[in-house]
């Protein structure tokens, strides 16, 4: 598992957490968007700035946010023996992605091996909210195994259609950030910015190997709903035929 280290710039100073007895699961109530749109929507609620202890986006990426040593500022009452995880979408409306739901797997499996606890709980059995959604996958996250993403329907075959039944050609990107991949699966590690082609650092500003929205990709062949462009694989669920 690839957890992908984030610096951020705290407002104030961050406390030691004494005791790790359980997990607690959150949406982010936002169809899209990164680890440093959640830190700027906490610093501007006048705390020290991200407040989950890790981010797993749609793509199946998962970010650190606050150290993971620290106290966390994510369910009011019950973050003083806490980790909190946020999931990236909004699952009052949403449905979850096998991808995303996969990650979260790991994560969760991972971090109750380290600490040795059992407890996970969802943010509204601790405080009043909808939080993570009448449509989370709690039971797969916390009790299910890790599956394969399925592959994308068929389409009816072209000239320009690859061997997996979606058709090649230029693409747009529709998520915030997308990463970058060395192969065909978010078990394939993340490329670097100067990894990228020319082109693809142009559309990657932040240099976190990753194309921004709009982004337009030409897409060479396709396996398992990942899509392989000149700079490297793009998870397909992030892309919009043009």
């Amino acid at each position: 598992m690839n957890i992908i280290e984030k610096t951020y710039k705290w407002n104030g100073k961050l406390s030691n957490r004494k005791s790790t007895n359980r997990i607690i699961l959150h949406h982010a109530e936002s169809k899209s968007c990164t680890a440093d749109d959640i830190h700027s929507w906490h610093l501007a609620n006048g705390w020290a700035g991200i407040g989950y202890h890790f981010f797993v986006r749609k793509d199946g990426t998962i970010y650190r946010g606050r150290p993971e040593n620290v106290i966390g500022s994510h369910a009011k009452g019950s973050n003083s023996d806490s980790i909190g995880i946020c999931f990236e979408g909004s699952y009052m409306t949403e449905t979850m992605g096998q991808t995303q739901i996969n990650a979260g797997r790991e994560l969760v499996a991972y971090l109750k091996k380290k600490y040795g606890i059992s407890k996970v709980q969802k943010h509204k059995d601790v405080c009043s909210t909808n939080c993570p959604g009448t449509n989370f996958p709690f039971d797969a996250i916390v009790n299910g195994t890790v599956a394969t993403a399925p592959a994308p329907a068929a389409t009816k075959p072209s000239q320009s259609t690859s061997s997996n039944s979606r058709p090649t050609g230029t693409y747009e990107v529709t998520a915030s950030d997308l990463s970058v991949r060395t192969g065909p699966g978010t078990n394939y590690r993340r490329k670097t910015h100067n990894e990228l082609t020319k082109d693809g650092q142009k559309h990657d500003k932040d240099k976190d190997g990753c194309l921004e929205r709009g982004t337009r990709v030409t897409v060479y062949e396709w396996k398992n709903g990942w899509a392989r462009t000149p700079s490297g694989w793009l998870s397909g669920d992030y892309l919009r035929k043009v």
